[in-house]
C-alpha cells in the first residue's frame, strides 16, 4: 500500500472514530512502520461491512500461518538445553559465555548486591544504589526518621500540617517531635499547656514563661485588687487632678468612695445660745456638718432658741389677742414676760351689777337680776313688802304696798317703818347709824310714839358697804359661790368671791405658758401647742426625748430617733439604733477576701463569690471553687482521690489538671494494631494497663486469616496482597491450545482489586477476575500486560511466557468459540445465530426513557445478560467475551501493535464476533472501552 493510501486510511478511521463506533479494524496509533497485515485487514474489514462473516476464516488461516509458527520458533527452548533468556542464578543461562547478563546488581531491587537478595525496607518503597537497599520513598502514613534501612519506615504518623505551630498535644507534621513550633512560653493561645487561653476581663493579657498575667488595663479600667483571676475588675476613671473631693465619686480611682473624709474635719455651726456646734463630714457625696445643734425658731421659754444672742427677742409667742372683747371687757395682746406668755392691756371680766352694762362679759347686760332678790318697801304698817328687781340698770321695788300719810294711829301708814310717822306725838332722835342705817325721829307709832324715819338694816349684798348695818361689810360672802373658771388642759375652776365690794373669781387655776409637758398648759385644748414631737431632736416623738446615740450622729424622724451617720472608725454592725455605733471599725467598701470586714458588718469577707476560672478548670480539677482564706486571699483545694501534683498514673483522668490526660504515657489514647498484618490487622488504641502504670494495646486478636482472595487484600495475613494467585483462586476456565496443551482463562473481565458494582476502584498493581464489580477500562496494552503478569510470584512477566499474560489472541477466539467449537459469538445458547441483544453491545439500549440509544459500560457477567458467556459445560462459563469492553491479546501484528478482540458496548454485533480481528492498537494506545482479560499459561 502506497503511503498515500495509507494515510487517506488513517484519515477515514479516525473520522469513525470520533464517530464512537469502534467495530473499524484500524490501528489509531499505528505507523506505516511494522503492519504485516494492514492489506489484509483492510480487505477484512471490506468483508465485515458487507456481510459480517468472511472474516473468521481468513483470520483462521492467516493467524495460524506464519506469525504463527514465527512465534512457535521464537518461544521453543534451544534443543542444547540453554534457555532463551538469562536468568540471575550466577549461571550462563543463554549458553553466551556471560553469566548474569541484563541484570544490573548495582541498582535492581529485586537483585540488589546479588542475586535474589531483594531490597524490602518495611512499609516503604525501595531503591538499590550501587548494590545497597535503601529507602527510596515511604508508604502513605509512615516516615523514616531514623535513616536506619533495618526497620524501613519506622514511624507511622498522619501529617495535618507542614509545621508544628497548631497546640494539639500531636505530631501534626511527623517529624518525630510534638507542638515544638508552639511557643508555650509566650503564646497567649497555649500559655504553658495547650489550650491555655490567656484571658483577662478588661485587660490586655500577657504570657510570660507560660504564665498568664495581666499586662495592661483598658481604658477606664483598674486592678485594684490584684487578683488576676478577675483581671482590672475596676471601673474608673480619675479625676483631674486625681484628688478625692465630696461627691460620691472615686476621683483617685483607688477603689474607695470619699475615702479620707475628704473637705471634712473643720467644725461647724454655733455654740450660741440653745445651738451646739457640730464637725464637717462628707456623707453620700455632700459635706454634712455632723452632730450640730441648729437654730430654731424662738419661743417664749426664757432660751435663746435661735442662737442671735438674746433670749425670747421679738416677743415670741406673743403678739395674739387674748381675753374677752364683749360686754364691759376689752380684749389684752399676749407678751412674753420673763419666759411666758402674759395677757397685758386687757379689762377682765366682773361680776355682774346692776347698772345696764354687761359687768361678766357673758353677752346679756345685768343678767341674773344682780342686786334684786331682795325685799323692799316695808312691811310695816299698813305697807306690803315688795321684791327688788333690776330693771333698766336700776333697782325698782315690785310689788309693794306703798305708804300712806302717817298718822299716829298706831299704823305705819306711810310704811316707812315707823307708825305714826310725822312722829305724831314724837320728835326726838333715835334709831343708829351704823352701816347703811341712819338714824330716825320718835314717831307716834302703833298708837304710841316711837323712833320714827330711821334707815334699818337690808340684806348685805357685795357691794362694798354694811347693808345689814352689822358693822360688817360685805360679810357672809353675798353674790357669791357660783363656779367660775376653766377646767380645760391645766386649769381647774373656782368659785365667785366677794372681794373689795366687787364678785371675783377665787380659787381657779388659769393658764400658763404652754410647755413640752404632756400638759395643756396654756388651757387652749391642745396639749403641748407649738412642739414638733415629729421631728424635734430634744423631744422627738415624747416630751423631753433627747435624741443621742453613741459614736454616731442623731436625727428625728416620724416621732422616731434615727441614728444617720456614725463617727470616722465606727459603724452599726447590729443594726441596733439603741446602742448606737457600737462596731469599731473603719469602712473600706464591698467585702472583699482580705481578713478584714471591710463593710463593717460584723462579719468577715462574707458573701463573697470566688473569683471565676481562679481554680485550675482541667481535669479532675475541674468544679473546684476557690475559697477564701482571710489574710491568705483566695485559694484553691483540689480534693479529688485522683489529684496528682505531678502525674504518675496511667487512669484515663488529667491527675496533674495540666489540660493533658496522661501525659506521663503519650501514647495513651493514640491508635495501634494487633502486630499481625493484612486482613488480619486489627486496628484499636493504646489504654492503660490494669496497673495504671503503663499502656496496652487494646486491638483484638483476628483469630487468623483466610484463604486469600483477589480483591486487593492480605486475606491469608502473611504480608503480601494477593499472592498466590494461580488459577482456582482467581476463577478461570480450561481452554484447549491448537497443537496441545490448555490454558486457563479468566471467566471474568479483568477488574482492579477494589472494583466494586458501582466504582471501578484504584488498585492498579495487578489485575483481578471478579463477578458483579465494574471492568477495569481505558487500559493500555502495556499497562494491561504488566497486571496480568502482576499476578506472577515474581511479580513481572515470565521471559519463556509462562504463567500469568495476556491471552494469546487464537486462545482467546478458542475462548469465545465454547467447548462445541466454531460459535460466531461468545452466547451461551444458539451460538451461530445473530442475537443482537444477548450481549453489552451497541444494539442494547441501556436507558430506554431517554430519547435515542443510550450505550453504557455495565458490570462483569450482568444479569441484565444472563446468556453472555461462552459455555464450556461442566467446567463452567466464560463471561462476557463477546460486548461490555474490548479485550487486549498478546497477539502482535507489527512492532509494538497488538490485536483487540470482543468488540464494545459501542460496538455492532458483526464487530463482536469471536473472529473478529480487525481492531488493532500501539502498546500505549487507550480508549474509553479498552479493557482485557488475562490467561495463566
Amino acid at each position: 500500500m502506497s503511503r498515500a493510501r495509507w494515510m487517506g486510511s488513517l484519515l477515514l478511521l479516525a473520522t469513525w472514530g470520533l464517530c464512537g463506533c469502534d467495530v473499524s479494524p484500524y490501528c489509531i496509533t499505528c505507523g506505516d512502520g511494522g503492519v504485516t497485515d494492514a492489506s489484509r485487514d483492510a480487505e477484512a474489514r471490506a468483508d465485515a461491512e458487507a456481510d459480517g462473516s468472511t472474516d473468521a476464516s481468513s483470520d483462521a488461516s492467516s493467524d495460524g500461518g506464519a506469525d504463527a509458527a514465527s512465534d512457535a520458533a521464537t518461544d521453543a527452548p534451544a534443543g542444547d538445553g540453554c534457555l532463551p533468556e538469562e536468568l540471575c542464578n550466577g549461571i550462563d543461562d543463554t549458553c553466551d559465555g556471560v553469566v548474569d547478563e541484563g541484570f544490573d546488581l548495582t541498582r535492581d531491587p529485586f537483585h540488589c548486591g546479588s542475586c535474589d537478595i531483594a531490597c524490602t525496607p518495611l512499609h516503604s518503597f525501595p531503591e538499590c544504589n550501587s548494590g545497597v537497599c535503601a529507602v527510596g520513598s515511604c508508604d502513605v502514613g509512615f516516615y523514616d526518621l531514623n535513616g536506619d534501612v533495618a526497620d524501613g519506615c519506622e514511624y507511622r504518623c498522619s501529617a495535618t500540617a507542614s509545621d508544628d505551630v497548631t497546640c494539639d498535644l500531636r505530631d501534626d507534621d511527623c517529624d518525630g517531635m510534638v507542638d515544638e513550633d508552639v511557643d508555650l512560653a509566650g503564646d497567649l493561645l497555649n500559655c504553658g499547656t495547650c489550650g491555655n487561653v490567656c484571658r483577662f476581663g478588661h485587660a490586655s493579657p500577657a504570657c510570660d514563661a507560660g504564665v498568664c498575667r495581666v499586662a495592661s488595663c483598658d481604658a477606664g479600667y483598674l486592678d485594684i485588687d490584684t487578683d488576676p483571676s478577675n483581671g482590672c475588675e475596676y471601673a474608673c476613671t480619675a479625676a483631674s487632678p486625681a484628688t478625692e473631693v465630696c461627691n460620691s465619686r472615686d476621683d483617685d480611682c483607688n477603689g474607695a468612695i470619699d475615702d479620707g473624709n475628704p473637705g471634712g474635719g473643720a467644725s461647724c455651726g454655733s455654740g450660741v445660745g440653745a445651738c451646739a456646734a457640730g464637725t464637717l463630714t462628707c456623707t453620700s457625696g455632700s459635706l454634712v456638718c455632723a452632730g450640730e445643734v441648729r437654730p430654731s425658731a424662738e419661743l417664749c421659754n426664757g432660751a435663746d432658741d435661735d442662737c442671735d444672742g438674746v433670749v425670747d427677742n421679738g416677743n415670741p409667742e406673743g403678739g395674739t389677742a387674748c381675753g374677752s372683747g364683749g360686754g364691759a371687757c376689752r380684749r389684752g395682746t399676749e407678751v412674753c414676760t420673763s419666759g411666758s406668755l402674759v395677757c397685758t392691756g386687757g379689762v377682765s371680766a366682773s361680776p355682774e351689777v346692776c347698772n345696764g352694762l354687761d359687768d361678766d362679759c357673758d353677752g346679756t347686760i345685768d343678767d341674773g337680776d344682780p342686786g334684786g332678790g331682795a325685799s323692799c318697801g316695808s312691811g310695816v304698817g299698813a305697807c306690803a313688802a315688795g321684791v327688788e328687781h333690776c330693771t333698766g340698770g336700776t333697782l325698782v321695788c315690785t310689788g309693794a304696798t306703798r305708804p300712806s300719810l302717817e298718822v299716829c294711829d298706831g299704823v305705819d301708814n306711810d310704811c316707812d317703818g315707823s307708825t305714826d310717822e310725822g312722829n305724831p306725838g314724837g320728835g326726838g332722835a333715835c334709831g343708829t347709824d351704823i352701816g347703811l342705817c341712819r338714824p330716825g325721829t320718835n314717831t307716834c307709832t302703833g298708837g304710841s310714839v316711837r323712833c320714827v324715819g330711821a334707815t334699818g338694816p337690808s340684806a348685805e349684798v357685795c357691794n362694798g358697804l354694811d347693808d345689814d348695818c352689822d358693822g360688817t361689810i360685805d360679810n357672809g360672802n353675798p353674790g357669791g359661790g357660783a363656779a367660775c373658771g376653766s377646767n380645760v388642759g391645766a386649769c381647774a375652776a373656782g368659785a365667785m368671791i366677794c372681794r373689795g365690794g366687787a364678785l371675783s373669781c377665787g380659787g381657779a387655776t388659769g393658764p400658763t405658758v404652754e410647755t413640752c409637758n404632756g400638759v395643756d398648759d396654756d388651757c387652749d385644748g391642745t396639749v403641748d401647742n407649738g412642739f414638733d414631737l415629729m421631728n424635734d431632736l430634744r423631744n422627738c416623738g415624747t416630751c423631753g426625748r433627747v435624741c443621742s446615740f453613741a459614736h454616731g450622729v442623731a436625727g428625728c424622724s416620724g416621732g422616731g430617733c434615727a441614728l444617720l451617720t456614725c463617727d470616722a472608725g465606727w459603724a452599726d454592725a447590729d443594726g441596733n439604733a439603741a446602742n448606737g455605733c457600737e462596731y469599731s471599725c473603719t469602712f473600706r467598701g464591698a467585702e472583699v477576701c482580705n481578713g478584714l470586714d471591710d463593710d463593717c458588718d460584723g462579719a468577715v469577707d462574707e458573701g463573697l463569690t470566688a473569683p471565676p476560672n481562679f481554680c485550675n478548670p482541667n481535669g479532675v480539677c475541674a468544679g473546684t471553687t476557690a475559697s477564701c482564706g482571710g489574710t491568705a486571699g483566695w485559694s484553691c483545694s483540689y480534693t479529688s482521690a485522683d489529684y496528682q501534683a505531678s502525674e504518675t498514673r496511667c487512669d484515663g483522668l488529667d491527675n496533674d489538671c495540666n489540660g493533658v490526660v496522661d501525659d506521663p504515657y503519650p501514647l495513651a489514647g493514640t491508635s495501634c494494631t494487633n502486630g499481625e498484618q493484612g486482613a488480619c490487622l486489627r486496628n484499636g488504641s493504646y489504654v492503660c494497663n490494669t496497673a495504671k502504670d503503663g499502656v496496652r494495646c487494646d486491638a483484638p486478636a483476628s483469630g487468623g486469616g483466610s484463604a486469600e482472595l483477589c480483591n486487593g487484600l492480605d486475606d491469608d495475613c502473611d504480608g503480601v496482597i494477593d499472592d498466590g494467585m494461580l488459577p482456582g483462586v482467581i476463577p478461570t476456565i480450561s481452554v484447549p491450545r491448537a497443537g496441545g496443551g490448555t490454558v486457563d482463562v479468566m471467566q471474568f473481565e479483568a477488574s482492579r482489586p477494589d472494583a466494586t458494582a458501582g466504582a471501578e476502584g484504584s488498585i492498579v498493581t495487578h489485575a483481578c477476575s471478579n463477578g458483579g464489580v465494574v471492568p477495569w477500562t481505558g487500559v493500555t496494552w502495556t499497562e494491561a500486560q504488566n497486571s496480568c503478569c502482576a499476578l506472577n510470584a515474581s511479580g513481572s512477566c515470565d521471559p519463556t511466557g509462562a504463567g500469568w499474560r495476556l491471552c494469546d489472541a487464537p486462545d482467546w477466539q478458542t475462548s469465545c468459540e465454547g467447548m462445541v467449537g466454531g460459535c460466531t459469538y461468545g452466547y451461551a445458547t444458539s451460538c451461530s445465530s445473530s442475537q443482537p441483544t444477548t450481549c453489552n453491545g451497541h444494539e442494547y439500549d441501556c436507558d430506554p426513557a431517554t430519547p435515542g440509544a443510550q450505550d453504557c459500560l455495565d458490570v462483569t457477567a450482568s444479569a441484565s445478560f444472563p446468556e453472555c458467556r461462552a459455555d464450556w459445560g461442566a467446567a463452567g462459563s466464560i463471561y462476557d467475551i463477546t460486548g461490555n469492553v474490548k479485550e487486549w491479546t498478546a497477539t502482535a501484528r507489527g512492532s509494538g501493535v497488538y490485536e483487540i478482540r470482543g468488540g464494545a458496548y459501542t460496538n455492532i454485533e458483526a464487530g463482536r464476533r469471536c473472529g473478529f480481528d480487525f481492531t488493532v492498537g500501539a502498546s500505549t494506545f487507550s480508549f474509553g472501552d479498552t479493557g482485557f482479560r488475562c490467561c495463566h499459561y
